[in-house]
């Protein structure tokens, strides 16, 4: 079976539009019938939308990538290695959510997905509990939504300075790599504060890793 290898359009950044809870659809992936009718029940209760998908392929062509607000995704499905499903985590769980039903998820994948928006539930599972786990995912979806939504307004320089401080790095060391003065820097740093609405440092930093900027180093 060939790699799953990230091509999928869940893996692109969202669209430039407002997302609301009303409007977030829920991707399950399972070919056990008792699980999709299961959740599928549960999210309308909830009032979201969902998109069944028995198989990998189901889920590579499942439609509106830009409106997913999570994907919950059955690891034992017959058509899934562990290759893809490392893949398809890495591909997809830095700008959605990805709940993992497993009853097995190994040790070193459960590491390897703390970098991304990942949880994993063991089967058999609660689905009051797994209403709140995707409840939360696409409050995190959203919020995602707004920090690329202001990452935007940010000018190209700023947006150099913003890596550059997410890496740690001193005003005096981005103004070298920069060629350009510390006040410069500072002002920069300002802008960016400004725009993204950023409280602190570590809050700022905080949302850089959410938007997978200067990853490097906070991993």
């Amino acid at each position: 079976m060939a790699m799953y290898t990230g091509n999928h359009p869940h893996a692109t950044t969202r669209k430039a539009q407002k997302l609301s809870p009303e409007d977030a659809i829920v991707i399950i992936l399972s070919d056990d019938d008792t699980i999709r009718s299961a959740l599928d029940a549960n999210i309308h209760l909830q009032g979201r939308r969902s998109h069944l998908c028995k198989s990998r392929t189901d889920f590579l062509i499942s439609p509106e990538a830009d409106l997913v607000g999570c994907v919950v995704l059955d690891a034992r499905l017959p058509d899934l290695t562990a290759s893809d499903l490392t893949h398809l985590i890495c591909a997809h769980a830095i700008r959605c959510p990805v709940i993992v039903l497993t009853g097995h998820g190994g040790q070193a994948m459960t590491v390897n997905a703390t970098k991304f928006h990942v949880s994993f539930i063991p089967q058999p599972f609660d689905l009051n509990a797994l209403a709140e786990k995707i409840h939360a995912a696409i409050r995190t979806t959203m919020e995602i939504g707004r920090l690329e939504g202001n990452y935007r307004t940010l000018t190209p320089r700023e947006r150099e300075v913003m890596k550059f401080v997410a890496e740690g790095l001193l005003n005096k060391q981005v103004a070298f790599k920069l060629n350009i003065s510390e006040i410069t820097v500072k002002a920069h740093r300002g802008q960016v504060m400004r725009k993204m609405n950023a409280r602190t440092l570590p809050h700022l930093v905080n949302m850089a890793a959410k938007l997978d900027i200067g990853v490097a180093f906070l991993h």
